[in-house]
């Protein structure tokens, strides 16, 4: 199961999941900085609150976005406990080995 095409493209995808993970607070530092900066110049109390809850919602689909690695994986496991299902996981396996290659890295 394990081949070296399945590891490539498995890296990938750890590379760009980690990616995401990095990118994601950035950019919304960015955009809640631009945002604050407006909400500060502004004078209008319907647009004031119309950015603050821009920036709240921001923040919590970054949020989101940050732990889906994390939500998938946990989701499964809780489903595979609750209703016991015989499936292969091998991919599995190698899907730890390579993320483990890619941290000793």
């Amino acid at each position: 199961m394990c081949s070296q095409e399945i590891k490539e493209i498995f890296k990938i995808i750890i590379t760009i999941l980690e990616l995401i993970k990095f990118l994601v607070p950035v950019i919304l530092i960015v955009l809640c900085t631009i945002d604050i900066f407006k909400l500060i110049v502004s004078k209008k109390e319907d647009e004031i609150k119309k950015l603050r809850k821009g920036i709240f919602m921001k923040i919590f689909y970054s949020i989101l976005i940050y732990l889906i690695p994390f939500l998938i994986p946990f989701i499964l496991n809780l489903i595979n406990n609750i209703l016991p299902m015989n499936y292969d996981d091998s991919w599995k396996v190698c899907w730890d080995s390579v993320k483990n290659q890619e941290n000793n890295n």
